[in-house]
């Protein structure tokens, strides 16, 4: 399974937490640059997770509309995680 992450500068621990669920590829993009704007997304990703508190409007329409047009799940969240052990 393959994840694309856009926003955020730096995950902090959530690629330990996204492998330890079974993720085998993190592919992420800061969002920073203006090449992300119009950047597609890569062929072999399952998922996509945006984190809406770092991306402009106008990159998280351009993934909306990729992930909408080959049917990519997308998840969006604030920039955090919770890990709790059982």
């Amino acid at each position: 399974m393959a994840i694309l992450i856009v926003g955020a500068d730096r995950l902090g621990n959530i690629p330990g937490k996204l492998h330890s669920e079974g993720v085998q590829e993190i592919i992420h993009w800061s969002g920073r640059k203006k090449s992300y704007q119009t950047k597609a997304i890569p062929k072999n990703v399952d998922t996509i997770i945006l984190f809406c508190d770092f991306l402009n409007h106008r990159l998280m329409y351009n993934i909306k509309r990729q992930a909408k047009a080959v049917r990519i799940p997308i998840i969006f969240s604030k920039r955090s995680t919770t890990y709790r052990s059982s």
